[in-house]
């Protein structure tokens, strides 16, 4: 296992961040995004003729739907920067993520903002299916969200697992990072958007625990934040069992910029 250790950027503001979809070729088919999304999750766009560019250099879909407003939109370029290149370097899941970000020759802007009342949590789903949705284009080879560039199928499975369990697409929103500080005696782990989604990100510094049992407990623990809307504080304890009473800590992250809370697991 190729393990990254990357400090993370910590967004100061709560909000969905735009995805991009990484494309090997400057196109856009939005007539079949627009028949993919209604085949596949029963809700179909406004496809007004003032909503929707086809036929220009930069096709989208620009709509309010369920007092949100989506936006589609091919961005005929790489991503700037070299930023999915950079993110990439950090999915120690994908062994071919750099080079698949480092290939990509354009790339489809989403966003999904609130009108009204939605939660933070409808934005996200929203967003979640129209990003499967758009890796279902023949051209589409990555995904950069979270703060890393995923695997098109590991995206789209992981979103298809959590809607299918009724539960929130955890994995496609908060980057879950594991490294390693002495080759593999003990392991450390951090995540990236739980800020995103009005959560503090949480560390597990240096456990004997092995490294799955790392992981899996990072994503049990964030799923709980988010779907019970928990507030973990400093000087609490948390646990799955009357018995497990595992310590929690605030303090400057060490993976992650800012405050992080740290589980003592």
């Amino acid at each position: 296992m190729s393990l990254f250790k990357k400090p993370r950027k910590k967004q100061n503001k709560v909000s969905i961040l735009p995805n991009f979809v990484l494309l090997d070729s400057a196109e856009l088919d939005i007539d079949l995004f627009i028949k993919d999304f209604q085949d596949e999750w029963g809700i179909k766009i406004p496809a007004m003729d003032e909503n929707v560019e086809k036929d220009s250099e930069f096709p989208m879909i620009v709509v309010e739907f369920d007092n949100m407003k989506i936006v589609v939109s091919l961005m005929p370029a790489p991503i700037p920067n070299g930023e999915a290149v950079d993110n990439a370097k950090t999915n120690f899941r994908w062994p071919n993520a750099v080079e698949v970000a480092e290939s990509h020759k354009a790339h489809v802007l989403i966003i999904v903002m609130p009108l009204g009342e939605q939660s933070l949590l409808e934005v996200a789903t929203l967003q979640t299916k129209l990003c499967v949705t758009c890796l279902k284009q023949p051209n589409a080879i990555a995904i950069n969200a979270a703060g890393t560039v995923f695997d098109p199928d590991f995206y789209k499975d992981s979103a298809h697992f959590a809607f299918e369990n009724k539960a929130f697409p955890i994995m496609n929103h908060v980057f879950f990072g594991l490294y390693s500080n002495d080759d593999g005696k003990t392991f450390s782990g951090y995540t990236y958007g739980l800020s995103n989604l009005g959560k503090q990100d949480i560390e597990i510094l240096d456990s004997n625990q092995n490294a799955n049992e790392v992981l899996e407990f990072m994503v049990d623990i964030s799923t709980y934040i988010i779907e019970s809307d928990a507030i973990l504080k400093d000087g609490e304890t948390i646990g799955f069992t009357a018995e497990q009473k595992i310590p929690i800590t605030e303090s400057d992250g060490i993976a992650v910029d800012g405050k992080t809370l740290k589980i003592g697991f």
